[in-house]
């Protein structure tokens, strides 16, 4: 079987590397039933101050965190309007603009950030992040560098970076901050499948198993780690339990990814 992103079933290649902040439909709907009542006594307490910018900021906050895009960036502007110098503000905004596919508008908003609050490890790789999805990898890298300069511990920028180095098939280097990520933070489960999907390019088959069985450990209906593990199983020319895992895989809910970058 040759190892290309055009033999991989329902894009499982594209649908794997470059994920950041991916949310699985059910996890997303329990987010989202917890958001509600936070967002509720927000309004509330909004309603009694409608000056205070900080409490649109916590809203919009509140609103990104369930997808709700324009409320977020509608609570933002006003935080900023009231208060020039919210700061996170802008940097909410930021990410909110950019997911909605204003991407240079996002990226300017995360600068000015950057500008007042140099040293946010944060900060970079949401704009690093953004950066890869204008396609432009050199500013991206250069971001998430800095981003784990200022926090060796930032597992998200780590596996950013390995995004990056896969996008260019340095598949060595990815591996290297892909297997940073997670031991960093042993339950980030995109680290888990994006590595298992690095080991399977480089056909180091039964260590992408591993990892891949590591991923569905932490999210058993992750129908693309699902999907991929079924592609390592026919390569270890396990077939019919590869036929099974894929069969079970075409019964599962779409995930819901809300950042992705196409490692091609």
């Amino acid at each position: 079987m040759t190892k290309t992103t055009g033999t991989m079933n329902d894009n499982a290649f594209n649908q794997g590397l470059g994920r950041l902040l991916f949310f699985p439909l059910m996890a997303l709907l329990m987010q989202t039933a917890a958001a509600t009542p936070a967002i509720d006594a927000l309004t509330a307490r909004i309603a009694k101050d409608k000056n205070n910018a900080q409490l649109y900021v916590k809203r919009g906050d509140a609103y990104f965190d369930v997808n709700e895009l324009f409320d977020a960036v509608e609570d933002y502007n006003t935080a900023i309007e009231l208060d020039p110098n919210a700061d996170e503000a802008y940097l909410g905004r930021g990410m909110a603009k950019a997911r909605q596919g204003f991407i240079t508008e996002g990226i300017e908003d995360i600068s000015l950030y950057i500008k007042r609050h140099p040293d946010s490890s944060l900060a970079h790789t949401k704009r690093g992040v953004r950066y890869m999805w204008k396609g432009d990898f050199e500013n991206a890298e250069k971001d998430l560098k800095r981003a784990i300069e200022l926090d060796p511990e930032n597992a998200e920028a780590h596996d950013d970076l390995g995004v990056v180095y896969a996008k260019r098939k340095e598949y060595g280097s990815a591996l290297e901050h892909f297997t940073a990520t997670v031991q960093i933070d042993p339950s980030y489960e995109k680290g888990y499948h994006n590595l298992a999907l690095t080991l399977y390019l480089l056909e180091q088959d039964e260590q992408a198993l591993q990892r891949v069985n590591q991923a569905l450990s932490l999210n058993p209906q992750h129908k693309e780690a699902m999907l991929l593990k079924s592609h390592i199983l026919e390569a270890l020319g396990r077939l019919d339990e590869a036929a099974s895992v894929r069969e079970e895989a075409q019964f599962l809910p779409e995930s819901n990814w809300s950042e992705t970058v196409d490692i091609q």
